[in-house]
């Protein structure tokens, strides 16, 4: 009998090892930071708000990752997450960056179509910010329109890189904007405060 329980001991060991819950991985959540601040040279533009919209599938929390050789396909991480949904990051950081006149009577309406790390066949990757932005008095009916495709190198392919590549898109959208707001004199006529 004793014979018998040395040798099924081992057995019942290993049997319960592999009955023992593995404890999930760890869920990273990413987010660009909040030190954002506008230049002080920059001028306060026309415009009474800014708003980030973003197309349905980056409602989400998700970040995602494209391979260069397979164009079509969207990779999403399984364990790292933003900390909120992109159009929100972008927008806070906006916020920050971009300041405006409290009396202007347009408004800057961004369309965010895609974040997402571009990867190409040497395994280097890209952190694409792509998007449209828009000028109106309602919000409705745009009279200025400019697409706002921003692309940043990473020194890494990973969740992280890609969340500090967002970040200078921001900065870099950040600098487009004022550039195409304030060097328009169209626009500026058209959004000057009453």
């Amino acid at each position: 009998m004793k014979k018998l329980l040395v040798c099924l001991l081992p057995i019942l060991v290993c049997c319960a090892c592999g009955l023992i819950p593995h404890s999930a991985p760890v869920l990273t959540q990413h987010d660009v930071g909040n030190d954002f601040e506008a230049p002080a040279a920059r001028k306060p533009l026309p415009l009474r708000s800014v708003t980030v919209s973003a197309s349905q599938v980056l409602s989400g929390l998700s970040m995602y990752y494209r391979y260069n050789a397979q164009p079509t396909e969207r990779g999403v991480y399984a364990y790292n997450r933003w900390a909120a949904p992109p159009a929100n990051l972008v927008e806070q950081a906006l916020a920050r960056l971009l300041p405006i006149v409290s009396e202007g009577k347009c408004r800057l309406d961004l369309q965010i179509s895609d974040v997402i790390l571009e990867i190409n066949r040497k395994g280097l990757g890209k952190l694409l910010l792509a998007g449209q932005a828009s000028i109106s008095i309602d919000g409705k009916n745009p009279v200025f329109k400019s697409v706002m495709d921003v692309r940043v190198p990473l020194s890494r392919v990973e969740p992280a890189a890609e969340a500090e590549g967002l970040r200078d898109a921001i900065v870099m959208l950040a600098d487009r904007t004022d550039g195409w707001v304030s060097g328009n004199t169209s626009i500026a006529e058209y959004c000057r405060p009453l």
